[in-house]
């Protein structure tokens, strides 16, 4: 489990980070969402060390890592696999090379990291450029070696920072896809920095907003989207909605399982009504979504009944 509490960390006497209280439990994939400079890849790298912190804490599986030092903060980091934007691959090295890297620096017997590289290539399915150089590879064939390369010591967690940013639509699905594999198969934690709504919602459990080293929301996926807020809005440049003086507007949720709430909300109401805003979206391996509606003033009473007798998640907008 990773647990942040009340962090703050400034470059010079700029903060960069305040007040940030985040728990991100094992096995979970979190996602860390904010735009440019919100201070979402400083966060993740005061995780595994790489930046420090002035006030607050940060425990991994109950290790203070602001205390280590030395040996210990190099073991510690060990345990910690990172992929990056732009790969970062050693580029006159093999495939190979790139992923013995790591475990030569830690003093790997040979036979011990061959063994563990060829079941590496396996896994991100590229055992047949393990000889390749990486201008010989695409884009995502490239992540894929970064990956490989990032889970050779056997980490509990991997960070992704902006890891899909670099890669087209139906690259970044499959990547998504491997990240997600890793997750269930090997049970590592991920945490994923991006600015890519679509990638949150395809393989996040939990997320965190991050705005000016502020956080603003945290929390499901699937309800942060759904509970549509102000600061949530503002990332996506979702449109205000608007109060027509003989309109009540409202929002209301539908979750999985509910995929019939428009249709008997009108048959059950027969109240004639607008969609304002809204639409379906997939939240990992279910679909939900929010609509806003606008009804006469003189009808909004029959649909919150309407709402309240159906157990209707909605608000007021």
């Amino acid at each position: 489990m990773i647990e942040i509490k009340e962090l703050y960390k400034s470059f010079g006497d700029k903060p960069v980070l305040s007040g940030i209280n985040v728990t991100i439990g094992d096995g979970d994939i979190y996602g860390l969402v904010g735009i440019s400079g919100a201070g979402k890849s400083t966060l993740l790298r005061c995780i595994n060390g790489l930046e420090t912190f002035e006030q607050g804490t940060l425990r991994v599986n109950g290790t203070d890592i602001s205390r280590l030092r030395g040996a210990e903060l190099r073991k510690f980091r060990s345990g910690i696999g990172m992929i990056f934007q732009q790969f970062s691959l050693l580029e006159r090295k093999t495939v190979y090379e790139n992923i013995m890297f790591p475990m030569k620096c830690y003093n790997y017997k040979k036979a011990e990291a061959d063994a563990r590289i060829h079941e590496l290539l396996r896994l991100v399915e590229l055992s047949d450029k393990i000889h390749s150089r990486p201008n010989q590879l695409s884009g995502g064939q490239k992540q894929r070696v970064a990956i490989a390369r990032a889970l050779a010591m056997n980490p509990k967690i991997l960070l992704c920072d902006e890891a899909t940013s670099a890669l087209d639509p139906n690259i970044t699905k499959s990547i998504l896809a491997l990240l997600k594999k890793i997750n269930q198969e090997l049970g590592i934690t991920i945490v994923i920095v991006t600015h890519q709504m679509e990638v949150v919602k395809e393989v996040c459990t939990d997320m965190a907003l991050l705005s000016k080293g502020e956080l603003k929301i945290s929390g499901s996926v699937q309800d942060i989207f759904l509970g549509r807020s102000e600061v949530l809005d503002e990332l996506l440049g979702l449109p205000g909605t608007g109060q027509p003086e003989d309109k009540v507007v409202f929002e209301i949720v539908q979750r999985p399982g509910r995929n019939d709430l428009l249709s008997r909300f009108a048959t059950a109401t027969g109240i004639r009504f607008e969609v304002v805003w809204g639409g379906l979206d997939r939240y990992a391996e279910s679909i939900a979504g929010a609509f806003t509606l606008a009804v006469d003033k003189d009808d909004f009473p029959k649909a919150q009944t309407f709402l309240e007798d159906t157990s209707t998640e909605w608000r007021r907008v």
